[in-house]
């Protein structure tokens, strides 16, 4: 089954004392791009969700946001010196009472002293705990996205189905069209030798073998051959669950490259409509082909 480059993915999970979201995003990219936004006490765990998110796809650019709420030990982060803040008092007190000074000892000064109020120092968690909180909310969030990818790759291995079908049977009515193709140009070729010639002893057998090479230039039973062969290999890649993008893009331009020769071979003015219409299909298929993994 194909999967598409594109989709989105979400998960949640404790991490230490804090719930933490994880948000995936994916589009289409030649290689598999990997892009992080992580908060600072996340950065050592880097390497590990790179390998992670590797298990889970090959290609595309890969957005992944993680966020920490708000630490449930984060109302008691700041304390009080209790001590520090009555040893203050006393000093401004006698310093008030040597220096005759007026005025109030009020909070307002306390607070000036930065030894009163202090932010006590967090615990730092242990990077596997941290790794232990975040991994089952990035493999959910991964899930997510894959299957999603799954689904709308299931839409567009219908679609390009049904566009290579209509592609292989216009290559057939032009494998109907080339002989008599063919022969028409043949006859031309005879009747162009014969007026240019009038009047003039002309070797039949060597006319003839001359009309053959120019029509053999001119036979696309070979580029139609190839292109049937190619057509089959694209149907199975497709049944295949391995990442197959990169093949059928290769396979897409060897496609192409057949039924450009095809055009300029045949130089047939019907046959060049149906190579028209079959480019047209062909571009198509090539859009949808670069958004697969």
């Amino acid at each position: 089954m194909l999967k598409s480059m594109t989709g989105y993915g979400r998960g949640e999970a404790v991490v230490g004392t804090q719930n933490a979201t994880v948000e995936v995003r994916s589009v289409n990219h030649r290689y598999l791009d990997v892009q992080l936004r992580i908060p600072r006490c996340l950065i050592p765990l880097e390497s590990k969700m790179k390998k992670l998110i590797s298990s889970f796809v090959s290609r595309g650019k890969v957005e992944i946001a993680v966020q920490l709420g708000a630490d449930e030990k984060a109302e008691n982060s700041l304390s009080v010196n209790t001590e520090m803040a009555e040893h203050v008092y006393g000093l401004l007190n006698k310093l008030k009472g040597a220096a005759a000074a007026p005025g109030d000892i009020d909070l307002q000064m306390l607070l000036e002293f930065k030894d009163v109020i202090f932010e006590a120092k967090k615990e730092e968690l242990d990077e596997t705990v941290y790794w232990d909180g975040l991994k089952p909310a990035l493999e959910q969030a991964m899930s997510a996205l894959v299957q999603m990818q799954a689904v709308e790759g299931k839409e567009t291995e219908k679609d390009m189905q049904s566009r290579m079908s209509f592609v292989e049977s216009v290559i057939n009515e032009i494998e109907v069209l080339a002989p008599e193709v063919l022969e028409v140009k043949k006859t031309g070729l005879k009747e162009r030798v014969k007026d240019l010639c009038e009047g003039v002893a002309v070797d039949e057998a060597r006319m003839l073998q001359e009309i053959a090479i120019i029509s053999d230039k001119s036979d696309i039973t070979e580029e139609i051959v190839r292109a049937k062969s190619h057509f089959k290999q694209f149907n199975k890649w497709l049944e295949t669950n391995e990442p197959v993008g990169k093949k059928l893009d290769f396979l897409i331009q060897e496609i192409n490259r057949e039924v450009n020769t095809i055009g300029s071979k045949a130089s047939d003015s019907e046959i060049a409509l149906k190579v028209v219409n079959i480019k047209n299909e062909q571009e198509k298929i090539r859009e949808q082909v670069q958004n697969i993994m």
